[in-house]
């Protein structure tokens, strides 16, 4: 990995990260709507508060896609979208329309009103005081969303610095655990040369390939991980309730 590199978030920590943003209002079902395309569509933070309820693309009533028109480079795209990141983004347009915002930025203010705070200059914050109105519809701040991770990072009792970033990498690295091929991960990351994400992500591709050449000339320790995979595939076509008595007298071995 590069010098500037960060670590992903592991599954268990992506999913307490969305676990830790609070629903209970319009601007949780967008925090989360947000936080979620990020972190399954890899896309950059500017592009997803670039994109406008024109750019969601449905087929049968269903979100599939976003509309990226100015990537990185100027390139247009379009993004596929899992459904996890579709059923998040359709609460929060449920939640948006309820509110009478009309088209505009998907992931906006929802706020009305004047909000007084101190006036930032090259050295930090002053003594001098700006007023800004709230309108709802605008699109909200890139650094809003950085402060919104790392207040959800915390609560989800993760120590890693949490960026905007951090999602995207994620997101790309659980994809090409996912599938193992590089290829695919510079299509979903949009990178216009192969190399670009070979040399993030080239450590995990070294990690599959030590492990596939330690299972070469280890035929016990192949069939080891194949019966594996077989049994749990035949343990989850099982009923629940088979399931649990066969879970139960193992536990009963055990003792």
């Amino acid at each position: 990995m590069g010098s500037n590199a960060q670590e992903a978030l592991t599954v268990e920590q992506l999913d307490a990260l969305l676990d830790a943003v609070s629903t209970r209002g319009p601007s949780g079902e967008r925090n989360l709507a947000l936080l979620t395309l990020l972190a399954d569509t890899g896309l950059r933070i500017g592009e997803a508060l670039a994109l406008e309820t024109r750019d969601l693309v449905r087929e049968a009533g269903q979100l599939t896609e976003v509309k990226v028109r100015n990537g990185k480079g100027g390139k247009p795209a379009n993004v596929a979208v899992g459904r996890r990141a579709a059923v998040a983004l359709a609460r929060w347009l449920e939640a948006r329309e309820e509110l009478g915002i009309g088209p505009g930025p998907v992931f906006c203010t929802i706020s009305e009103g004047r909000r007084v705070h101190p006036t930032a200059d090259g050295k930090g914050f002053g003594d001098e005081l700006t007023e800004t109105k709230l309108e709802p519809g605008r699109a909200i701040s890139p650094n809003y969303v950085r402060d919104l991770l790392k207040r959800v990072a915390e609560k989800a009792g993760i120590e890693e610095r949490v960026t905007p970033h951090t999602l995207r990498h994620t997101f790309a690295t659980h994809l090409l655990r996912e599938t193992g091929n590089l290829k695919i991960v510079q299509q979903a990351l949009r990178h216009s040369d192969v190399t670009t994400t070979a040399r993030v992500y080239s450590h995990l591709t070294d990690n599959d390939v030590a492990e596939a050449v330690r299972d070469l000339r280890d035929p016990e320790r192949k069939q080891r991980g194949e019966a594996e995979a077989l049994a749990a595939d035949v343990l989850a076509a099982l009923p629940p309730e088979v399931r649990e008595a066969l879970v139960k007298q193992a536990l009963r071995g055990e003792s």
